[in-house]
């Protein structure tokens, strides 16, 4: 389950996206350095080895930590993808092929703009599929829709199986875990014709990702008038109703909350203008986090993918202890707000790269300094999670499994 999100006003493109993934499942980011390969080597994705490309652009990648590809990101050239899971009525293959985030990968690592980016995944799809288990806990297999965007051009790929269309994004832009694409195409894979939405959707799985509200909401949002970037940040933050808390599961709200029997969780995210900075969690629930600046070189980031994860662990360990009553959560949570305002405005109003750079480094800094003081004050207590009966001991259960999955013996007793 996902949201991603496009706006283009005034001249300037923006893209945001959540990633919804199993609440255990690790959300790293990474930064990976431009490429060149010797000829006849080869790449092995998450299930497949392709040949791989004699050179591969410099990406920043945020995905789930045991997979090859991404869930979103972007690439030297300016290019942003975020991929959603659709529920098509296109039997699996049930041989392994490409997942939708390995094509997202792949689409940053080998093109220069959106279009090639789009053309790239048609080609990839219809020489390897899309199959293959797309879950860290459990079974899980869908095909994809992408939002792929440049400082100029966005696009919508939406497919099922093998199938395909492709259509101009617009001005605004919302995509989530429904088709949306009907007959507003451009381009379309042969014997494609009609509406796809209507042909390809499978209704009853789409209509309990409850992600055609998850739509609504963040278009509503984007909508409004504004300064873009608050208004992306708040559409991904964006709750169903206003009694959903971090004690109420919501698969309907783009920032998702687990502990419902369908439905993860919000496990990173990231909002951006295209072509001058990036604004990243590196956590869960955007609701509680620090949007944090990151040039489009990204240097603060790791190359190290240990080092990534134990970046995501730690804030995960504040989350879970908010969601358990933490005293002192209200302080840390004004904090990290205060902290986030004062650093996405500086990095709104900087000049060069080199300037959001330094913001980066000390934004990152000062949001490390307030997880470190967290997590010295709940050292050794226990999780206990409140809400409702089900919502409890499906949380204890993830806490007992994060417990044995990450080393965080340092933190939890």
């Amino acid at each position: 389950m996902c949201d991603t999100v496009y706006l283009r006003r005034d001249g300037a493109s923006y893209f945001g996206k959540n990633s919804d993934r199993s609440p255990n499942e690790a959300h790293i980011m990474v930064r990976c350095p431009a490429r060149d390969y010797p000829a006849g080597s080869v790449l092995k994705t998450t299930y497949v080895t392709i040949p791989q490309a004699a050179h591969t652009n410099a990406c920043v990648l945020l995905k789930p930590h045991w997979i090859w590809g991404a869930e979103m990101g972007w690439n030297e050239y300016g290019v942003h993808i975020g991929n959603e899971a659709l529920f098509t009525n296109v039997k699996r293959e049930k041989t392994d092929g490409l997942i939708g985030m390995d094509l997202l990968r792949l689409a940053l690592e080998r093109t220069d703009n959106a279009l090639a980016a789009a053309e790239l995944i048609i080609s990839l799809i219809a020489k390897y599929g899309q199959d293959g288990n797309c879950a860290f806990d459990k079974k899980f297999f869908y095909h994809n829709a992408f939002l792929i965007a440049d400082a100029e051009r966005a696009f919508v790929l939406e497919t099922a199986g093998r199938q395909w269309v492709l259509a101009e994004a617009g001005d605004l832009c919302t995509i989530s875990n429904c088709i949306s694409v009907t007959t507003d195409y451009i381009r379309a894979s042969e014997g494609v014709a009609g509406d796809f939405k209507k042909r390809f959707e499978n209704k009853l799985f789409t209509a309990v990702a409850g992600a055609e509200n998850r739509r609504r909401l963040t278009a509503e949002t984007l909508a409004r008038n504004g300064e873009p970037i608050s208004l992306v940040c708040s559409a991904l933050r964006r709750h169903s109703a206003d009694d959903v808390t971090v004690n109420r599961s919501s698969t309907a709200s783009p920032c998702m909350h687990a502990g419902n029997m369908f439905g993860d969780q919000t496990t990173g995210s990231y909002a951006a203008e295209i072509g001058k900075v990036s604004f990243v969690t590196g956590s869960s629930f955007p609701c509680l986090s620090v949007f944090k600046p990151l040039s489009a070189k990204a240097e603060v980031l790791p190359e190290d993918e240990k080092e990534a994860l134990a970046y995501w662990v730690r804030r995960e360990i504040v989350n879970r202890h908010i969601m358990s009553g933490a005293k002192f959560a209200v302080d840390y949570l004004y904090a990290g707000r205060q902290l986030e305002n004062k650093y996405v405005s500086a990095a709104l109003d900087a000049n060069t790269q080199e300037e959001i750079e330094a913001l980066s480094a000390k934004c990152f800094a000062e949001e490390e300094a307030l997880v470190s003081d967290f997590l010295s004050r709940v050292k050794g207590k226990p999780l206990r999670i409140n809400g409702g009966m089900y919502f409890r001991s499906f949380w204890k259960k993830k806490n007992k499994a994060f417990a044995e999955c990450y080393d965080v013996s340092e933190y939890l007793e």
